[in-house]
């Protein structure tokens, strides 16, 4: 639990980052529990629209397959993890084969869900957007009315005592104040709720900082 704290520091907050991944595989009772993570989460009908086709380095030849989907900016990355996921969308309701409108949302809750699993049992994780649907679709045969939506990498980080992440080279994360997206009463309005007045920067930090750490159950 300690880990997921120290992702809501201020200096990886500020920051776009990328997990370091060890080179030790993930158990596969482990790797059991957080997809079990995502079986669980509730959908719209219970139509559970979300499927996964899951790549380890045990496996060479599909793990392979499944880098080569990948964007070229993704693949050094994402080869260190010892898991590769990929995401795919079932687009019609099992019960008349009618557009299911929530697909999507229900699976993007079901990778969250995955992925949140992954970090509290000690694992590092990372959604990948960018990789060719075509080429995913040939390669594993993904039939008509599925969608691919993103990759999961995922694996042990370096250093679990210490927070296992690189800065993408020259890149600094800007965030949007709250006051411009928390509205109340008309578009455009920043909430009351929110709109508290300005106090100093860095207390605002702490403070959200030590209610991460006591949600997570951290020291």
């Amino acid at each position: 639990m300690e880990q997921l704290a120290r992702y809501e520091t201020r200096d990886l907050n500020n920051r776009s980052w990328l997990p370091v991944f060890s080179a030790r595989m993930v158990e596969p009772e482990k790797l059991r529990c957080v997809l079990e993570g995502a079986s669980r989460t509730p959908s719209y009908l219970n139509e559970q629209p979300w499927n996964f086709i899951i790549a380890t380095k045990d496996d060479s030849i599909e793990y392979e397959r499944l880098v080569s989907c990948l964007s070229e900016v993704n693949v050094g990355w994402a080869r260190r993890a010892p898991v590769l996921i990929l995401s795919v969308v079932r687009l019609n309701t099992s019960s008349n084969g009618a557009m299911n409108v929530h697909a999507f949302r229900d699976a993007r809750h079901a990778v969250s869900n995955l992925v949140l699993r992954a970090k509290a049992m000690g694992l590092a994780a990372q959604q990948i957007t960018g990789f060719d649907t075509a080429k995913a679709r040939e390669q594993f045969q993904i039939p008509t009315g599925f969608e691919p939506t993103n990759g999961i990498a995922l694996g042990y980080p370096t250093d679990v005592k210490h927070s296992s992440v690189v800065p993408r080279e020259g890149s600094v994360r800007a965030y949007r104040p709250v006051e411009s997206f928390v509205f109340t009463g008309s578009w455009g309005q920043p909430s009351p709720l929110i709109n508290e007045p300005r106090r100093d920067e860095s207390r605002r930090e702490s403070d959200c900082e030590g209610s991460a750490r006591r949600y997570w159950g951290a020291a």
